[in-house]
């Protein structure tokens, strides 16, 4: 999975990242840099700041995760659920205009699939921050209106009452409510989530001041204090870190 590969990439660099620290720690006080955000006091108070922010985001993504699985389940029975009751609406003795105005709401319901068929949305920034909302959560606050719409549609049909207990107008409301809140879960736990994955980015890919490119300075001082083929440059130049962006 996606975010099992992009876990373990970050736990990685933290990993990364501290055997840089023991491997500056041996150089005692061989290691003098002049920059004051590469000394080793620095990034020893970085390492557990960065240990601390990928466990939160991996338990962050993990919430998040289950709100999605949770929507996606919930979700899952709306188009078979929504032509349920248009065909028990379709049957009564109405107008056909009436019966159209059913129909037509169903078609949008049908047309808007939220999740394509065999599969799961992104889960990182669902919801974009600052209005940008995916397609994807556009469809599912769109599917909550039309089923309100549908649910309004045939209430105003004192006629409507199927026998079947689950297309009657107070288990359409319940089914409303239910989807709502699904979605509702979604939205707003994608605001802690995102606020840690910003948190996780700023301490460890930030440009200049995050851990990646600090310990690739901390390789370019070495380089230059002890040579490119000195032992001392040897013994951290081979460590692998890597920025990761974020999933789509």
């Amino acid at each position: 999975m996606a975010q099992q590969v992009n876990e373990t990439g970050h736990t990685k660099n933290v990993a990364a990242f501290y055997e840089a620290l023991a491997i500056i720690g041996g150089w005692g006080a061989d290691y003098k840099p002049t920059k004051l955000a590469l000394s080793a006091a620095n990034l020893t108070l970085l390492y557990p700041k960065c240990e601390k922010v990928v466990k939160e985001s991996g338990e962050q993504e993990g919430i998040f995760d289950n709100l999605v699985d949770q929507r996606i389940i919930v979700f899952k029975k709306l188009p078979t659920y929504a032509t349920r009751v248009v065909n028990a609406f379709s049957v009564i003795d109405l107008p056909d205009e009436t019966v159209a105005g059913a129909i037509e709401i169903n078609r949008k319901i049908q047309g808007t699939r939220a999740t394509p068929k065999g599969k799961k949305p992104p889960t990182e920034g669902e919801t974009g921050k600052g209005g940008n909302i995916s397609v994807s959560q556009l469809s599912y606050d769109k599917n909550v209106e039309h089923l309100n719409d549908l649910r309004a549609w045939v209430e105003l049909q004192p006629v409507y009452n199927p026998n079947e207990t689950d297309l009657k107008v107070a288990a359409i409301k319940a089914y409303c409510t239910q989807l709502d809140l699904a979605n509702k879960a979604v939205i707003n736990g994608e605001i802690p989530y995102s606020n840690k994955l910003d948190e996780r980015d700023a301490l460890m890919y930030a440009p200049k001041t995050g851990m990646v490119d600090l310990i690739l300075e901390v390789k370019k001082y070495a380089k230059g204090a002890f040579g490119a083929t000195s032992a001392k440059y040897k013994q951290i130049s081979g460590l692998k870190l890597r920025k990761l962006p974020r999933k789509k």
